[in-house]
């Protein structure tokens, strides 16, 4: 953004948002300039300040200057004392801007006016503002001499003086013509050369600032930023990049905290869903076998093979020949137990394996998983003694 200070105000540009920092222009009366030459291997500044101080209304106040390279030894240098710039900066406190560049509005007048100021000769160009008259005397479009008239000077000594001095820094040369723009009365300078006048076109202050703003984009132009007004700007800068760091700091303070606490809640909140999970899990598994040991039981007593008469069938049917029993013990919910005898050990293995071989209704399970043969042992009669043990469980190893 580019601001200009005028009639103790500060103007933009039409259509100019507002923003924090802006390049300053100011009158050419505001600032301290003077056109000096600087040998090879010389420092501008070095060799400047001391002549601007002399021209300094506060001569005890250190002046920030700056130079900008004209042609081969010939500078422009420029300082703008800051005890004369307090309502300056009251304007731009109040306005909350903070300037990054300083430099003269006359400058940027000069590049919107290039068109109408260019040529091989010598001119005398008087810019007319609300706050003085800038009067510069340009070679080939190159600065010689520069200086501000306020309305109380002798416009024609001042313009004489300018020449001298232009004619110090560019050698004598023919003063082709005088260039001037605003209200002006030029008669005194009617005998120094043709007189040419420029129209002030509505608009021409935004002109300026577009031409300031082109040679701020230029890091090699004037500079006349006080060191104190830098100060302020480095320090707001610095606050800003604080403010930001410190929001983004905040931001990832609030994310570990989010997640610190919000890691274990929702862990929380997934374990509290798990366990309510499992209880109603558990809840259905026990109704699950509530209802299958009803119908186990169901089944136990509605399952007639494991009855007495048809074990006692069961039995009878695979009793071989030659085989006797002589005792018998049924428990419904253990099996049976028969005591005998056979003529042969051969006859008493055979019924131990039809007892094993009975199978279910369905035929796939065998209703005695377990079956024991204890004998057969040789009795006196020449017969054979056993008794074997069928149980509905199988026997663990």
């Amino acid at each position: 953004m580019t601001v200009a200070y005028e009639s103790g105000e500060l103007k933009l540009p039409a259509g100019e948002e507002k923003s924090r920092e802006a390049v300053l222009a100011l009158p050419l009366s505001r600032l301290l300039v003077k056109m000096v030459r600087v040998r090879a291997g010389e420092d501008p500044v070095a060799v400047a300040t001391p002549v601007l101080a002399a021209m300094s209304p506060y001569p005890d106040e250190p002046l920030s200057v700056s130079c900008e390279q004209v042609e081969g030894e010939t500078y422009i240098a420029a300082a703008l004392p800051e005890s004369s710039a307090d309502d300056i900066a009251e304007k731009l406190d109040a306005a909350g801007i903070n300037v990054t560049k300083v430099d003269a509005l006359c400058f940027g007048e000069i590049r919107a006016l290039w068109d109408e100021l260019k040529g091989d000769g010598r001119k005398l160009v008087l810019l007319k503002s609300p706050d003085c008259t800038s009067l510069m005397v340009l070679d080939a479009g190159l600065p010689v001499a520069i200086r501000a008239l306020d309305n109380e000077s002798d416009l024609k000594r001042e313009a004489i003086l300018s020449l001298l001095e232009a004619e110090d820094f560019g050698g004598v040369k023919k003063l082709d013509e005088v260039v001037a723009r605003g209200e002006l009365d030029l008669s005194p300078l009617e005998r120094l050369g043709p007189i040419r006048r420029l129209e002030a076109a509505p608009g021409s202050l935004d002109e300026a600032l577009k031409g300031v703003a082109a040679r701020a984009d230029d890091p090699s132009t004037l500079n006349a930023l006080p060191d104190s007004w830098r100060e302020v700007l480095e320090d707001e800068r610095f606050k800003r990049k604080l403010v930001k760091c410190l929001a983004v700091a905040g931001g990832v303070w609030a994310l570990v905290m989010a997640v610190l606490l919000g890691v274990p809640l929702v862990l929380g909140m997934m374990t509290d869903y798990q366990k309510g999970l499992s209880k109603a899990h558990g809840r259905e598994y026990r109704q699950v076998t509530q209802m299958r040991d009803k119908v186990k039981l169901v089944r136990k007593y509605s399952d007639h093979t494991r009855g007495a008469l048809e074990i006692m069938k069961a039995v009878s049917d695979r009793l071989p020949q030659g085989v006797e029993l002589s005792s018998w013990n049924y428990k419904r919910d253990d099996g049976v137990k028969v005591s005998g005898e056979g003529i042969s050990g051969e006859l008493i293995y055979q019924f131990k394996d039809r007892m094993a071989e009975m199978k279910d209704e369905d035929g796939e399970e065998s209703i005695f998983p377990s079956v024991n043969l204890k004998g057969p042992s040789s009795s006196k009669a020449g017969k054979y003694k056993f008794d074997l043990d069928c149980t509905y469980e199988r026997e663990e190893e």
